[in-house]
C-alpha cells in the first residue's frame, strides 16, 4: 500500500522518459536475443554492454527527477518489457524497426564509451586482484585476476618504454593509474572490456 502511495505522490512522467524507459525494455529484450544468438538481433551492434549502462542512466535519471524508487524504476521497465512481448504475438517478431530508433536514443543519452587503454585496464585489474585476495585468499577467481593484470602490466610497461618511457617513469604510470581509479571508481574501464583486451 506504501509503494502504491509513493507512485501516486511522484512525478508523472514526461514523454522523454516514457520514450527513454521504453527504448531501454526494447534494447533489453534484443540484447537477450543475441545472447541466444538469434540471427536477426545479430544484424543490430552489440547491445549488452551499452544497453546495461544506458538502462543505469535512465534508471537514475527518472529516480532523480520524478521520486520514484529504484524498484518503481525497474517495474515501470519490467511492464515496457512484457507489454512489448505480448504485442509480438504467437510469431514473437522481434522489434527490429523500433530498436534502431532506441539505438539512436541510448547514443544520444549514453554515448559508447571509448575503448579502455592498456595503463586504465592494468590498473583496474590490479585493484580488483588485491580486493578479491583480500577477500578469498589465492581463491581461482584471485588467481586469474592476478593473471589477467600481470598481462595488462607487462603489454602497458611495453607500451610505455615504446613511447620513451623509463621503467621507472612506467612504474609511476602505473601507480598513478591506479590511484586514479581508487580515488574515483566511475572513471573505471569497464571491466568485461579490460579482460576482452587482455585476450591474445
Amino acid at each position: 500500500m506504501f509503494s502504491v502511495l509513493l507512485a501516486l505522490a511522484a512525478a508523472p512522467l514526461s514523454a522523454q522518459q516514457q520514450q527513454q524507459i521504453r527504448c531501454v525494455a526494447v534494447l533489453a529484450i534484443l540484447a537477450g536475443e543475441q545472447e541466444r544468438h538469434t540471427a536477426a538481433a545479430l544484424d543490430l551492434p552489440p547491445l549488452g554492454r551499452q544497453g546495461a549502462r544506458f538502462a543505469q542512466v535512465v534508471g537514475d535519471a527518472v529516480v532523480k527527477e520524478t521520486g520514484r524508487t529504484q524498484e518503481q524504476v525497474r517495474d515501470l521497465i519490467l511492464a515496457q518489457v512484457k507489454a512489448t512481448q505480448q504485442a509480438a504475438g504467437k510469431d514473437a517478431k522481434l522489434p527490429l524497426a523500433e530498436a534502431t530508433g532506441c539505438i539512436e536514443v541510448m547514443n544520444a543519452v549514453a554515448p559508447p564509451l571509448p575503448p579502455p587503454d592498456t595503463l586504465q585496464c592494468a590498473g583496474l585489474l590490479k585493484l580488483a586482484a588485491d580486493d578479491v585476495k583480500r577477500r578469498e585468499g589465492m581463491s581461482k577467481t584471485a588467481m586469474d585476476l592476478i593473471s589477467i593484470a600481470a598481462l595488462l602490466e607487462d603489454r602497458a610497461r611495453t607500451e610505455l618504454g615504446s613511447a620513451g618511457k623509463t621503467g621507472a617513469e612506467s612504474d609511476q604510470a602505473l601507480t598513478l593509474a591506479r590511484e586514479a581509479i581508487a580515488a574515483n571508481p566511475k572513471s573505471a574501464p569497464d571491466m568485461e572490456a579490460c579482460v576482452e583486451l587482455a585476450q591474445p
